[in-house]
């Protein structure tokens, strides 16, 4: 990770060098009572997303395979931070952070040199699927002039508005170093993107980075970590509407989570920046809006995943609440050197965080994350189901 005067982000580094980091997104689940499984899937219609992604929760049960969906898949391929649509062609795309040339498996044809935004498809109809190559670069051209020349891109969030695809990525800006967002548009989910620019950087060298936008009532809204809103080590994450081409309406901006609303995110570690990031929004058909995020070291067992209640619309007029107490994650590792989550999730890995959830033709929810192998990150992605304890990952 990439350190700042006065905060550092975690970073979504990959081989080309660490993601912004800061100084300081499984358990083999148990088994569920029948009657357990028969509510899971009673509520996975209740589940409704925003439009771009949303993520999940719950204690580690091991659902069974009659539950009617999809199981779990993982990847091979090294993808940080990744963020999965559906294509509208019938199949999805899963993006993460930039991959230096040689890194991860590359499909048939694919380039073999550095992906500044490697893209994976995979799945078909409401089947998600994964694949362990990247098919190509879905941003060829790099971050754009406003960030440093050749420099590495973190954490791409898309979305389609319309008829073309909306990016919100992570950069470092040209000169200072300082971590913003910039905003790139296709005519297609596969690019190639191309930069409009910077989106975010906010004053005093502070930090806006990891981006997740996400459709509501036809309007495009972008929910993203912001230490503008957080003073000294603390930092936050802010959510704002944005016009028809993607550039933020700031008057809209709420200030949706601080560090300062949980303890977790510092446990374990040995000072430094309190952060809270990787976030993503999504909506249940009750019409109750979640956020989730990511916290704690990203580059440890640690890094973990949150999940809070926002209230009846994605501009929440006061703060979302931590589901499940402020002094431990939603889902983790639960080994030894884990936070003690409330629930685990499939393959019980080490450091799931960047976890973003999305949508299938049929309206149910699914969710992708990484997580941490001491150095690489993998992806994995899942159903987010619901039953009466709660929130999990199947």
């Amino acid at each position: 990770m990439i350190r700042g005067a006065e905060c550092r982000g975690h970073s979504r580094g990959g081989p080309v060098g660490p993601r912004p980091r800061r100084i300081r997104r499984r358990t083999s689940l148990g088994r569920r009572a029948a009657l357990a499984a028969a509510v899971a899937v009673a509520v996975i219609g209740s589940l409704v997303t925003s439009g771009a992604a949303a993520p999940a929760v719950e204690t580690a049960s091991t659902p069974s395979a009659d539950d009617g969906v999809t199981p779990m898949h993982s990847s091979t391929f090294p993808l940080a931070d990744p963020d999965t649509v559906h294509t509208g062609t019938g199949g999805f795309a899963t993006y993460g952070t930039t991959v230096a040339a040689g890194r991860g498996a590359r499909c048939a044809g694919a380039p073999t040199g550095k992906l500044y935004v490697p893209v994976l498809k995979h799945g078909s109809g409401n089947s998600v699927g994964f694949t362990n190559c990247a098919s190509g670069d879905a941003m060829p051209g790099g971050p754009g002039s406003w960030a440093e020349p050749g420099g590495a891109i973190w954490a791409p969030g898309v979305t389609r508005l319309g008829d073309r695809y909306f990016m919100f990525y992570t950069a470092s800006r040209a000169g200072s170093g300082q971590k913003c967002i910039g905003r790139a548009i296709s005519s297609s989910a596969y690019g190639p993107f191309r930069s409009a620019g910077g989106w975010a950087c906010p004053p005093a060298g502070r930090w806006a980075l990891d981006a997740n936008p996400f459709i509501s009532g036809g309007n495009l809204y972008v929910t993203y970590r912001d230490d503008a809103i957080a003073s000294g080590a603390e930092t936050g994450i802010s959510t704002v509407r944005t016009d028809s081409e993607g550039r933020a309406i700031w008057d809209t901006r709420r200030s949706v989570f601080l560090s300062t609303d949980i303890t977790w995110d510092t446990r374990g570690t040995s000072g430094g920046t309190h952060v809270v990031e990787n976030p993503s929004m999504w909506r249940r058909a009750n019409g109750t809006w979640y956020l989730m995020w990511s916290g704690n070291n990203w580059d440890s067992a640690r890094y973990s995943t949150g999940i809070a209640e926002c209230g009846s619309t994605p501009l929440p007029s006061s703060r979302c609440r931590p589901l499940r107490g402020t002094d431990r994650p939603y889902f983790g590792y639960t080994g030894s050197g884990g936070l003690g989550p409330y629930r685990g999730l499939p393959g019980n890995h080490t450091g799931p965080g960047g976890m973003d959830v999305f949508t299938v033709p049929d309206g149910s929810h699914r969710v992708v994350w990484h997580w941490w192998d001491s150095g690489p990150r993998y992806p994995m992605n899942g159903a987010l189901l619901l039953n009466a304890d709660g929130y999990y990952v199947q």
